[in-house]
């Protein structure tokens, strides 16, 4: 038996998304189980009701239904069994693998470190998971670098991760796809039961207010006479069009499948569209830069970032054989640190 431990209960569609990923490509080499473990910061952070009585009115007016999706698809896919600080340290297990996600970013977890498994005794790896920055915080560096060097394996989302672990740990760290791209677009069709949607449509997910973007999407539609579906993540309607409030992890895939075009400033907004060969342009001017900027990179896909409005032609098509050539490249190699875990 192996367990995974992540962010899998963040309301989040990545979040959860790449936690079902990754235990559906492990358990085809091994028993998995998806660690239910309850982060107190992380689960604050979705109640409704969180210090502001009308602003978690306002979330449940708006978002219950979408809510209510994630927390079925969670259970779905996590351990019957609730863990936290404590109990997660009793789980009897031969081998654990922490990730993906940001997993060692302190400010995503509230300063967490149950992601580090510091009182755990058993075989400790990760997978594909990510510091969210650049360079750790001097004061940080001792207590990661004592508890990293007690992973047998470890591997990283990101460059500036590899970067962290050799510069900052002392560490040797492998670069490895995020789980959302363990799995092809067939499989994901075939988990999700996905049915093609002869109804086409612009489809936008973006985190932030971005005038680029918004015009973009704009212009595309204007061009291409294709209506624009915003997912949103706010309940605020950027774009004058259909927003989108209700969707869970599965109508997420769905919409992301059955887009004609994608705008997006989300690394997994980018992600999918790529594995679901979608024609895409992307926004990075934030911190979230790095995760897209390195993905792009590898797959050679760098001109569908921060496009030109003047630039863009809808009709260009991007050529899908040289990228899916190394996905599956880079595919194979991540499957392969899979495995280099169960041998173990």
């Amino acid at each position: 038996m192996i367990n995974t431990l992540t962010f899998n209960r963040a309301i989040n569609y990545g979040a959860v998304l790449q936690a079902y990923a990754l235990k559906e490509k492990t358990s085809t080499f091994a028993e998995v189980e998806l660690l239910n473990y309850i982060s107190p910061y992380i689960e604050k952070a979705y109640k409704y009701f969180n210090g502001n009585k009308l602003k978690g009115v306002m979330r449940w007016v708006l978002f219950h239904k979408r809510d209510k999706r994630f927390r079925r698809f969670i259970n779905e896919i996590s351990s019957k069994n609730i863990y936290d600080k404590t109990t997660v340290n009793q789980v009897d297990v031969e081998k654990i693998i922490v990730g993906s996600d940001q997993v060692w970013n302190y400010n995503c977890s509230g300063s967490d470190d149950v992601f580090l498994l510091p009182n755990i005794e058993t075989k400790k790896y990760s997978y594909a998971a990510s510091f969210g920055v650049s360079e750790l915080p001097q004061e940080q560096v001792p207590f990661f670098k004592e508890q990293l060097s007690k992973f047998r394996y470890i591997s990283v989302r990101e460059k500036t991760g590899q970067d962290i672990c050799k510069k900052q740990l002392g560490l040797s760290a492998e670069v490895v796809l995020d789980p959302t791209l363990l799995l092809t677009k067939e499989e994901w069709a075939k988990c999700f039961h996905i049915q093609n949607n002869d109804k086409k449509y612009i489809l936008v997910y973006a985190f932030e207010k971005n005038k680029e973007l918004t015009n973009l999407a704009k212009y595309i539609a204007k061009l291409t006479g294709l209506p624009i579906y915003n997912i949103s993540v706010s309940g605020k309607d950027f774009f004058g069009h259909k927003v989108i409030k209700s969707a869970g992890p599965q109508e997420w895939v769905e919409l992301f499948y059955n887009a004609a075009f994608v705008v997006t400033d989300s690394f997994h907004g980018t992600a999918f569209s790529i594995n679901f060969n979608k024609q895409f342009y992307s926004f990075a001017k934030n911190e979230r830069a790095s995760r897209i900027t390195d993905l792009l990179n590898t797959l050679g896909l760098q001109n569908r970032l921060n496009p030109i409005l003047e630039t863009v032609n809808p009709s260009t098509k991007i050529d899908y054989v040289s990228a899916k050539e190394k996905l599956d490249e880079e595919r194979k190699k991540s499957i392969a640190f899979i495995e280099k875990i169960i041998n173990d």
